[in-house]
């Protein structure tokens, strides 16, 4: 078994949990907190309130009138909503800097997470919030590496995208760990959920795992990330070419060329209509 704390002893300055969202994860756990308090909390954080507001009038809610309170806000998008949002919307501010790596970075995970999101729901595999929050997670190793070691790792980016090889594979040439075991050693850290955590470590690779949930939420994971790479989503290129089926999570939720030509086209039009809640 991994342990964590030997990895998170060897990876340098580890952001702490965006605190907004600490809180906000608190109140949700207590089914005494009221709206109002809840609405407090996440007011502490103008971006993510902004945020909240523009997503409960978003056109994909239908709503009559105009959403002018946070209070509001939170009831229009309800509990499980509110909490992916939050998560989402506090991880951003985990960067050190912000240029286009980052930027890149930043899309990268909110594709992934909506891509998790939405195959989830679509094949019916695990629970579409906890596949959303794999998918937010899962580049977290890469932000911290890029946050310590930014020299190391922007130098790894341009390898990979110079054709020197793929990332996974120059990656074992500069770091001790792959970002997907520092990603997860973070959120353990942070305490949070197991499931979650090793659907991080191992959604680069299913096969290391055979506990069911965490291979299904890993392969979820593994084909969003995969989706993303294909649409050029966080990435500098398209990889048009690139066969879904055949990808490890492809293989293991066993989704046909068909299946995927429809998931393919039904995912452009999710990902533009929420992107710029996330990313602008």
């Amino acid at each position: 078994m991994i342990n964590y704390d030997d990895i998170i002893s060897n990876v340098g300055d580890l952001p702490p949990m965006p605190i907004v969202a600490v809180k906000v994860l608190e109140l949700l756990q207590d089914p005494e907190t009221s709206m109002k308090q809840l609405a407090a909390t996440v007011s502490l954080d103008a971006a993510v309130s902004a945020r909240m507001l523009k997503i409960a009038n978003s056109a994909a809610y239908g709503l009559a009138r105009e959403i002018t309170t946070l209070q509001n806000a939170l009831v229009m998008l309800g509990e499980r909503t509110v909490r992916s949002l939050v998560l989402a919307s506090s991880m951003s501010s985990v960067n050190k800097s912000y240029g286009l790596l980052e930027k890149m970075l930043w899309e990268e995970s909110v594709g992934c997470a909506l891509a998790s999101r939405f195959l989830s729901t679509k094949l019916g595999v695990g629970n579409s919030e906890e596949a959303f929050l794999a998918g937010l997670f899962s580049n977290l190793g890469k932000v911290i590496r890029n946050n310590n070691d930014p020299e190391q790792y922007r130098e790894l980016v341009e390898a990979v995208y110079n054709g020197a090889g793929d990332y996974l594979m120059l990656e074992q040439e500069v770091f001790d760990a792959p970002y997907s075991m520092v990603g997860a050693a973070v959120l353990h850290s942070w305490k949070i959920a197991p499931l979650l955590v090793e659907a991080v470590h191992h959604h680069i690779d299913l096969r290391n795992n055979d506990v069911k949930d965490v291979r299904d939420l890993s392969a979820i994971v593994n084909l969003a990330s995969n989706l993303c790479m294909k649409f050029g989503i966080g990435q500098r290129f398209a990889d048009e070419e690139l066969d879904l089926s055949q990808t490890q999570g492809g293989k293991y939720l066993q989704v046909t060329p068909a299946m995927l030509a429809v998931i393919e086209e039904q995912f452009t039009e999710v990902f533009e209509s929420n992107r710029e809640s996330f990313v602008a």
